[in-house]
């Protein structure tokens, strides 16, 4: 019994251990992904029409990409019976 409830205090206190790293790590992500984004939007709005036009494009073409990619390996195991996922 007496193990049982040491083994039940360490699953709780790893828990409340993820809890604050969990926290700590979005506070984190809700704190600074703000800061990031002004300081891309501040680079963005310096560029040119042509270069805003090529990042763009270029950002769409590797979203494309991807895509084409995906749905290659997915028919690709379709082909040889195995499931896709």
């Amino acid at each position: 019994m007496k193990r049982a409830l040491i083994n039940g205090w360490n699953s709780f206190l790893k828990l409340v251990r993820f809890l604050f790293w969990y926290a700590v790590v979005v506070t984190t992500i809700f704190y600074l992904l703000p800061m990031v984004a002004v300081f891309v939007e501040g680079q963005y709005e310096a560029m040119n029409g042509a270069a805003k036009f090529i990042s763009i494009l270029g950002f769409f073409s590797v979203i494309g990409a991807w895509q084409i990619v995906s749905q290659r390996d997915r028919w690709r195991e379709s082909l040889m019976g195995k499931p896709a996922g």
